[in-house]
């Protein structure tokens, strides 16, 4: 226990002033002879004693009870754990940011709330005080306001402080806090967190901070709002399968739902808006803290850049109540065809090099000139038969696919084995055997994968009427191949395979007459360019998706060396520069805003458009407790309520407990216990 007020001490001299007055009011003993004592009352011992039982409780009464007030005026206190009452202050303040924070509280969002009792805090402090604001999370630096006093200005510098829609973490806001403390002269020092105590914030903190120093002379306050008790629904991810995205023909979008309350919520209304039309919608039935997926079938007539969201009704955590997406149906797709010789190549430009083959810009050439060919201009190439490829060749080939252009290759029986068993396993994760076949004898290729889109159109049934069927086809000469995802194969070899992360499709055949009749069948055509179609759908330069806060790297559609800018849904334009790399070039962006849908310009036109989303992390309810943090950082954390005094918890808290209304409480109980006392008298005594 400490006084606040220390001067009035020197009053406590004033308890002996009952023992003065005790010693002082006692007569001395006269002897006074009488003839009789018949007529006196006999004294017994009983009643003496309690006589002098009362004056001495009296008098310890009456002592104590001007100990007490005196001791009021002095202010006693239990003593705070964080500092000097007399000392100046600095002070850190943490706000959360996150995306969380947008989670509806009892006042408004839990963001608001945190900015009202940041703004109390400030209130709460003295004018010597110094008062550092680090909002966290940012797109780069913190953002660090301070040090300095408290007062209009720094408010005013907090209530332009928006909210991230970025996951949160506190170690790096905690860390600044921490270091700017370290350098200040003043005796007291704290941080007060002002957020919701989502759990993703406390993990992976800097291992700094649980060092044994870390909190030394420094105390953390915690101010937490409550969140509503409401259902929370998030759209957790908006997925383009695998397919070909062609004007007018149906393609799939893949919906994921995650239901984070501990109920089965039925009949959720889920819709599908693109380019601001309403394209489907339908109900669903969500079993709890589980995600659901189903798919949307949806048709665009025109080609180009397309944008949309998926949405479902208002719940307590709107950020993730939309899902934002964009794709690209392509006008075109650039086809290069690279053969031996660019005469050799004569099933595959009679296939592909003619107005029916729709979206197909026909190219082809032969392997001696494929350096002097820009190959960033083509979305696709097919590899016909090529023995082998140079190392400067080969180098080319692999910068393309990297890039993420589509490969076709097809090995017939001028490929050498040895080279592509070498090279094919590094760019597809597909390695293929050795030639097998003769002339005179043949394989059947008769299953197929319909269920992969350049199947899609044809059934296996024959009694099935509503799709054509593939005839049989006979391969003389043809490879085995292993690795990626088989989608053809005979019996006995698997010879149609894919890439398991990259648009290469590898044929273990060749295209011309003399490997098999394939190029005979009417199959062939439709083969051709649905296999184009699909590797040219799947990075088409159009269509980015990605997560605020995690810096985003993409590939633009064409080379570009001007200046670009991004366009955010609020509005705001970011000037950004585009970079090389290999096979075109590419923008990297770090600054975000809202979700929503990003626009790539330049020069003022569109290039492409960037769907952005919160990290799924901030739908997640999971939150500790202010304890619970103090044992992770190993330092005691205090809990404020954020609906109380705020400014008599911080002194509270911070030179402790003031005791003086108990202690002149317990002064007129004393009081009145002594007035009771005094007037209280044992029964008399009868005379005898």
């Amino acid at each position: 226990m400490t006084f606040l007020n220390n001067a009035f001490l020197f009053l406590l001299g004033a308890v002996s002033i009952p023992l003065i007055i005790h010693f002082l009011s006692k007569r001395r003993i006269k002897t006074v002879e009488f003839s009789s004592l018949k007529f006196l009352e006999q004294m017994q011992k009983s009643r003496m004693r309690w006589l002098k039982i009362k004056e001495l409780l009296l008098l310890l009464l009456r002592m104590l009870i001007i100990a007490l007030i005196v001791l009021a005026f002095a202010r006693p206190t239990l003593r705070g754990f964080a500092g000097s009452s007399k000392a100046s202050s600095s002070v850190a303040i943490i706000l959360d940011r996150s995306a969380s924070m947008d989670t509806e509280g009892e006042t408004g969002s839990l963001f608001e709330e945190a900015k009202r009792s940041a703004g109390r805090l400030i209130d709460s402090f003295e004018p010597g005080d110094q008062i550092t604001l680090i909002a966290y999370p940012s797109d780069g630096a913190l953002n660090i306001i301070g040090p300095t006093n408290p007062g209009a200005k720094l408010k005013e510098k907090l209530s332009a402080i928006e909210i991230g829609y970025q996951k949160g973490n506190i170690g790096e806001a905690l860390k600044q806090a921490r270091d700017i403390l370290a350098k200040s002269p003043d005796l007291n020092h704290e941080i007060y967190i002002l957020s919701d105590l989502q759990m993703i914030n406390y993990q992976d903190l800097p291992k700094e901070l649980f060092s044994s120093n870390s909190w030394k002379n420094i105390h953390l306050f915690s101010i937490t709002s409550k969140s509503t008790d409401g259902d929370n629904i998030g759209i957790s991810d908006v997925l383009l399968p695998a397919q070909l995205l062609v004007p007018g023909e149906n393609f799939d979008i893949e919906v994921e739902l995650t239901n984070y309350g501990q109920g089965r919520l039925e009949n959720v209304l889920v819709g599908v808006i693109v380019d601001g039309e309403r394209k489907a919608q339908t109900t669903m039935a969500l079993p709890p803290n589980q995600p659901t997926r189903f798919r949307f079938s949806l048709k665009l007539d025109k080609p180009g850049d397309h944008s949309g969201y998926v949405e479902i009704e208002h719940d307590s955590f709107e950020p993730d109540n939309k899902r934002y997406f964009s794709l690209h149906i392509p006008d075109k797709i650039n086809l290069l065809v690279v053969s031996k010789a660019a005469t050799d190549n004569i099933p595959v430009k009679l296939a592909l090099d003619r107005p029916e083959a729709g979206q197909i810009v026909y190219n082809d050439i032969g392997a001696s000139d494929l350096l002097r060919e820009d190959l960033s201009k083509y979305n696709v190439i097919l590899l016909d038969d090529i023995p082998s490829l140079d190392a400067s060749r080969e180098t080319a080939i692999s910068k393309f696919v990297s890039s993420g252009g589509g490969l076709f290759v097809s090995l017939g029986k001028t490929a050498n084995p040895s080279y592509w068993r070498r090279f094919l396993p590094t760019v597809s994760g597909i390695t293929p055997g050795e030639l097998s076949g003769k002339d005179g004898e043949y394989i059947k290729w008769d299953n197929f994968d319909y269920e992969h889109p350049i199947f899609s159109i044809y059934t296996a049934e024959q009694t099935n009427r509503t799709k054509p069927t593939i005839p049989e086809i006979k391969l003389v000469y043809y490879r085995t191949l292993s690795g990626g995802k088989p989608i053809g194969s005979s019996s006995n070899a698997d010879l149609l395979s894919q890439s398991l992360d990259k648009p290469i499709i590898v044929f273990g055949s060749g295209l011309d007459l003399s490997s098999g009749d394939l190029a005979a069948h009417s199959f062939f055509i439709p083969f051709l360019v649905r296999s184009v179609e699909y590797l040219g759908s799947q990075n088409n330069g159009g269509g980015a998706n990605g997560i605020i806060g995690e810096p985003l790297q993409w590939r633009l559609p064409t080379s570009i060396t001007n200046s670009l800018s991004l366009l955010s849904p609020t509005g705001y334009i970011e000037d950004l520069q585009p970079v090389s790399e290999s096979g075109g070039s590419a923008v990297k962006i770090t600054e975000f805003g809202a979700p929503g849908i990003y626009t790539l310009k330049a020069d003022d036109k569109p290039v492409s458009l960037i769907a952005l989303n919160i990290d799924n992390a901030e739908s997640e309810n999971n939150t500790i407790s202010s304890d619970e943090v103090g044992e992770r950082l190993g330092v005691a954390v205090k809990s404020v309520a954020p609906d109380s005094d705020l400014k008599a918890t911080v002194l509270q808290a911070r030179f402790g407990r003031e005791l003086w209304k108990e202690f002149l409480i317990l002064a007129m109980l004393l009081l009145i216990a002594e007035s009771i006392i005094g007037r209280t008298t044992p029964s008399k005594v009868e005379a005898k």
